[in-house]
């Protein structure tokens, strides 16, 4: 049942974010009373954090353990794309919902972060690109920019989806996602990092 409501809160709050969702509504989507609710998950915060988490250890675990695992440089950024990818094909609102909840309230959003332990999957993506620039395995380039760089080409298609549906249709958004953004994406980084 756990599983369950984790699974209906997370399509609410990235439909309508924290502040407009409510428990009674996603009891109601899981067949709960309200009280019954508050036996899984006692606040609104708690629920959301436990959202956040399992979005989060979703990928992170298989980007840290592939940034630190000895691939090719290219077979990296490939996997690492993938992940991504596969997470915001399933949820293509998460982008805009990370962006909106972090505007709303930083401070409680990265002390969410940080509760969920997330901290050591960031610390050892960091440590592995320091020690691969240290090796000469890739340009000297600072984590902010490879940051700025890669995470804008995999939401930018997500942040614009909306317009660019409008603009393109959605037929041939889901054929550049589905074919060529994760060889563009690769593309542009190996650019960036290859010695």
């Amino acid at each position: 049942m756990e599983q369950k409501i984790i699974e209906a809160a997370k399509a609410t709050f990235l439909k309508k974010g924290f502040k407009d969702t409510n428990m009674s509504d996603i009891a109601a989507e899981v067949g709960l009373t309200r009280p019954a609710m508050h036996y899984y998950f006692r606040t609104k915060e708690r629920l959301f954090q436990a959202v956040f988490g399992d979005i989060l250890m979703s990928f992170l675990p298989k980007v840290s353990d592939t940034i630190t695992s000895d691939l090719p440089l290219e077979e990296k950024i490939g996997a690492i794309a993938d992940a991504y990818l596969a997470i915001l094909k399933e949820n293509p609102q998460l982008p805009m919902f990370l962006m909106k909840e972090a505007m709303r309230d930083l401070d409680g959003f990265v002390q969410m972060a940080l509760g969920i332990n997330i901290s050591q999957a960031g610390n050892n993506v960091f440590n592995a690109i320091e020690s691969e620039i240290a090796s000469g395995k890739i340009r000297n380039v600072p984590v902010i920019e490879i940051f700025y760089t890669f995470y804008g080409l995999i939401a930018m298609p997500f942040l614009t989806m909306p317009i660019a549906s409008h603009i393109f249709g959605q037929a041939q958004i889901d054929e550049l996602l589905n074919e060529r953004w994760r060889t563009h994406v690769v593309r542009h980084m190996m650019f960036l990092l290859k010695p």
